[in-house]
């Protein structure tokens, strides 16, 4: 059994015997180096079941990076949630994604004492490394590593399941877990072990209100069963979606908006989103044939996922991205824009103050290229003047390590439109 309470037990075992030498079925060519690029290689090794590959890059990856890594998991007491910040930890993210990648390329090769290692090695040592890993749909899902590789972990142990101390939030920690790791058993364990202790309570707190609680965080958090029972559903629906299974996923969405429909989920990153409408949302997408994951619905994964739908032209997966963005975070950016008279200076921490401003800036420019790369100047006129008008004093950061500007990048646009 594998849990929060056994991570400590981990430590006393004795790690399994090396591995010989296993040979890449394909030439392998590290690049520059860079810790992303060999994550990057890895991930497309494990695609094609190169074991040899994954084990050269990921290898390459931690003895060039784990000491770098160590440092940088020290230094920090929970995930990171400034997309910035957690640019600046490129060698705990890419680290803990070798190890995690080297594990998942083990167990397809039913080496499960070396795949166990991997994973545990991850949970011990880079618990706090996250990272985008490829789906087969071209997209990337976003992995709290240590989270997916607990539920992996679980997974290998038989479906032995371990509830912690049994409370509402860490059931619902447990079942986002394993919604990362694909593992539609441990999410029907975990939902069902969340319905059927707070399923009563839950229902007591909807019945008490007659819209969404307001005011602080604390006030909304007072209605926990009611938040945790509703994100639970929700969180079996993106389950049996994943899976195919559209039937089963239509049933837990549907009890979401019927049961619990003032349920609210908070986002670690500091904002509250409604399982309901997301609910309403994702049957939206069912019936168009498509499949968006919103992610954690943080303005920052919803601006990387906005830049790889339009990597992929797929202007539709942009257009439901950065609508995310303005309804989420679109009121939130214009006070921010209000506040100011001109571009926010000082230390990358204090441009970063102005999260939604910049997110929600550039999702618009982000979108208008999108428009004007499908053809349609006229949209992509709208998009770029909308950024203009509403959000000038959004700036965008680049990973290679400074701030550009989306309305004067949309400005020139516009010029060359016209």
């Amino acid at each position: 059994m594998f849990g929060l309470g056994a991570v400590d037990a981990l430590a006393d075992e004795q790690p399994s015997a090396p591995v010989a030498e296993i040979q890449p079925k394909s030439t392998v060519d590290f690049g520059d180096y860079q810790s992303g690029t060999l994550v990057k290689k890895a991930w497309d090794a494990l695609a094609k079941n190169d074991l040899g590959a994954v084990l050269a890059y990921t290898n390459k990856c931690i003895s060039l990076y784990s000491d770098q890594a160590s440092k940088q998991q020290s230094s920090l007491s929970t995930y990171e949630c400034s997309s910035y910040k957690s640019s600046q930890l490129g060698a705990l993210n890419d680290v803990a994604a070798s190890y995690y990648i080297q594990a998942q390329a083990y167990q397809a090769a039913n080496m499960t004492d070396q795949a166990r290692e991997g994973y545990k090695k991850v949970v011990l040592d880079y618990s706090y490394g996250q990272t985008w890993c490829p789906q087969k749909n071209g997209f990337l899902k976003f992995l709290k590593v240590a989270d997916a590789s607990k539920a992996k972990l679980a997974k290998m142990d038989g479906g032995s399941y371990d509830f912690g101390d049994y409370t509402s939030s860490q059931l619902i920690q447990k079942a986002w877990s394993a919604l990362a790791a694909d593992d539609l058993d441990a999410v029907k364990v975990y939902v069902g072990k969340t319905l059927e202790l707070y399923g009563g309570k839950a229902k007591e707190m909807e019945a008490s209100l007659s819209d969404y609680v307001t005011g602080s965080s604390d006030k909304i958090f007072k209605y926990w069963a009611l938040n945790d029972v509703g994100t639970g559903l929700f969180i079996l629906g993106q389950a049996y979606q994943n899976a195919g299974n559209r039937e089963e996923a239509i049933k837990a969405y549907d009890r979401v908006i019927k049961e619990f429909t003032y349920a609210q989920c908070w986002n670690p990153c500091g904002k509250f989103w409604k399982p309901a409408e997301a609910a309403v949302e994702k049957k939206g997408m069912m019936a168009s044939g498509s499949n968006w994951d919103y992610g954690d619905q943080s303005s920052s994964q919803l601006v990387d996922l906005s830049w790889q739908a339009l990597a992929a032209n797929d202007v539709k997966a942009v257009e439901a991205y950065v609508q995310k963005i303005l309804s989420l975070y679109g009121a939130k950016a214009k006070e921010m824009q209000a506040s100011l008279k001109d571009y926010a200076t000082g230390s990358n921490d204090d441009i970063f103050k102005y999260w939604a401003l910049n997110d929600v800036g550039t999702g618009l420019f982000i979108l208008g290229q999108a428009y004007q790369g499908a053809g349609d100047k006229e949209d992509a006129i709208k998009a770029y003047k909308r950024l203009i008008a509403e959000f000038s004093y959004a700036q965008t950061w680049d990973p290679k390590g400074w701030f550009w500007k989306p309305a004067e990048a949309a400005q020139q646009k516009l010029n060359a439109l016209n």
